[in-house]
């Protein structure tokens, strides 16, 4: 059997033998092209990432954040302060008491604040989109979250904050104390709106009694809706519950 000599299909088919070198060079360089665009892509994606990122870090690194002033524990006896009344305990004879204060602002810290800052008004974090002062000085500041926040002057040098929408104002609880009642302690229930004035109750037992049943009927004694009064003995002397009190 003859062999058969590549030299011959050559001479025989020439113009064959170039289509398929022309071909095989032509798809190399495609191919080869192609690889070239593919990687300028994934450098451009990951050139795009790392600009996301660094300016995510940026931001994070440059955030502030803001929040109201510590209370002060020094001005408790005789203290008038928004208070959820708690559990009694039969052996000590005491109430816990949950003590809350407004949140007040540092007029000087509020005018620094911006988009990107942190902000803790009532023991929660609001990111802060935007900031806008109204013609009275009060600052409009809308959180990320859509929260609305007003700062109203209280003093020379203080603003407290509160929502929006419905005026509630933002608080923290500053200290949870087990206090004695005091002997002529008394509870101004207020929370009826069809009554023309408070109810009052007097001495621990038929306080503990009304307790029990807000507790089970409504909030019972919220921070809210109810301040209390400290003697100087660091007794509770009043109880006032009042749902427009917090206004």
């Amino acid at each position: 059997m003859k062999k058969t000599d590549h030299r011959d299909f050559q001479v025989r088919y020439p113009v064959r033998m170039k289509e398929c070198r022309d071909k095989t060079g032509e798809n190399k360089h495609r191919d080869h092209g192609k690889e070239i665009l593919h990687m300028k892509t994934a450098r451009t994606w990951m050139a795009l990432l790392m600009a996301i990122v660094i300016t995510f870090a940026c931001t994070a690194a440059f955030a502030r954040t803001f929040g109201p002033d510590d209370s002060d524990y020094d001005d408790l006896p005789g203290i008038t302060c928004h208070a959820t009344v708690g559990a009694y305990d039969e052996f000590d004879k005491t109430l816990q008491v949950t003590l809350y204060a407004d949140d007040l602002y540092e007029i000087d810290d509020l005018e620094k604040i911006g988009a990107g800052d942190r902000l803790i008004a009532g023991g929660r974090v609001y990111t802060v989109a935007e900031k806008q002062e109204d013609e009275y000085g009060d600052f409009i500041v809308k959180c990320e979250d859509g929260m609305e926040i007003v700062f109203s002057q209280a003093g020379d040098d203080k603003m407290t904050a509160q929502i929006l929408e419905d005026d509630r104002r933002f608080m923290h609880a500053f200290a949870i104390l087990y206090l004695p009642a005091a002997g002529n302690i008394t509870l101004e229930d207020s929370s009826d709106p069809d009554a023309e004035a408070p109810t009052v109750y007097t001495g621990l037992e038929e306080i503990l009694k009304v307790k029990a049943e807000k507790e089970e009927n409504s909030i019972g004694l919220d921070y809210y809706a109810t301040v209390i009064t400290l003697n100087g003995n660091m007794e509770i002397e009043r109880i006032a519950q009042d749902f427009d009190v917090a206004q």
